[in-house]
């Protein structure tokens, strides 16, 4: 299975406190699936007990913060670090065309200006400790929407080394809740952002892990469990890991042709688990193109 290891250069920002990530450090290692897109549906593991894999690419580490976060967060160019915008620590832009854009996964015209420039990438939420010390999923709005993304969808451990679990976690009805902001293609791409002490780095999961394209919309969601170790790419003082600050949790539209199955009041006829296994990447419907 070929890997693509994106690593970002460290020259413009100073190698103190980060160093290259490896796709290794972020491993998905169980998957599964709704029954269907009901708020009844149950959900089952898809794969082997010994399933793990890579992330698809990574980027960084990168010195100082992942901010800033996207303002209307719709994937649009340059609105949010991923999409090209302007790193607040540095004042530089870390991905100038967005984040693991390729000629499989291109930048589009998601904002309907006519420019196919959009990278697409949509921040769910933040995982980190709140006021009381209690580490907890913040979701972001979409638009104009803030019921779209639960406090459910992530959650993670840690063990105080730079290592833990992690878990993806949206629920049955997401897409049905998304297709008011969102719409019709499932995105094609997540992406987990680990900060810990002075740097940041990137972890990209794409169908390409499993030989398979993005579902549909209409197929029922799936939930992506992993592992993390950046104990080794994010370091704090004499080279021991640094104390995770936060994860940041980001996906992308995918540019592709509508599913118009896509569940919206009505429950969708149960597919084989056996043939949705086959597309690991189902996550929440994409944005509606501009009339």
């Amino acid at each position: 299975m070929n890997k693509i290891l994106i690593v970002a250069a460290l020259s413009a920002f100073g190698t103190a406190h980060a160093a290259q990530c490896n796709v290794s450090d972020v491993r998905i290692t169980s998957v599964a699936q709704y029954s269907d897109a009901s708020p009844t549906a149950t959900l089952s593991t898809i794969t082997a007990s010994d399933f793990s894999t890579d992330a698809a690419a990574c980027a960084g580490a990168f010195i100082g913060n992942d901010g800033f976060y996207p303002q209307i967060n719709l994937g649009y160019s340059g609105d949010g670090l991923l999409n090209g915008g302007t790193q607040v620590a540095s004042g530089n832009v870390l991905f100038s065309n967005g984040a693991f854009i390729s000629e499989q996964y291109p930048a589009q015209d998601l904002k309907g200006d006519g420019t196919a420039d959009d990278p697409g990438w949509i921040m769910l939420g933040k995982y980190e400790a709140n006021k009381l010390g209690e580490w907890v999923f913040s979701p972001s709005s979409l638009g104009i929407f803030d019921d779209i993304v639960l406090s459910t969808f992530f959650s993670a451990t840690r063990d105080g080394s730079g290592k833990g679990t992690w878990e993806f976690t949206p629920d049955a009805t997401a897409a049905a809740r998304a297709a008011k902001a969102l719409g019709n293609n499932w995105f094609d791409q997540f992406a987990v952002v680990f900060k810990a002490g002075n740097g940041f780095a990137v972890y990209d999961f794409t169908p390409d892990l499993f030989g398979a394209s993005a579902p549909l919309a209409s197929d029922p969601i799936m939930n992506w469990y992993g592992t993390y170790d950046v104990s080794k790419t994010l370091t704090g003082g004499g080279g021991n890991a640094a104390g995770l600050s936060h994860i940041s949790l980001w996906a992308r539209d995918p540019s592709s042709m509508p599913d118009t199955n896509i569940p919206t009041t009505n429950v969708p006829e149960p597919t084989s688990l056996a043939l949705l296994g086959l597309g690991l990447v189902g996550l929440l419907a994409s944005r509606k193109r501009p009339a």
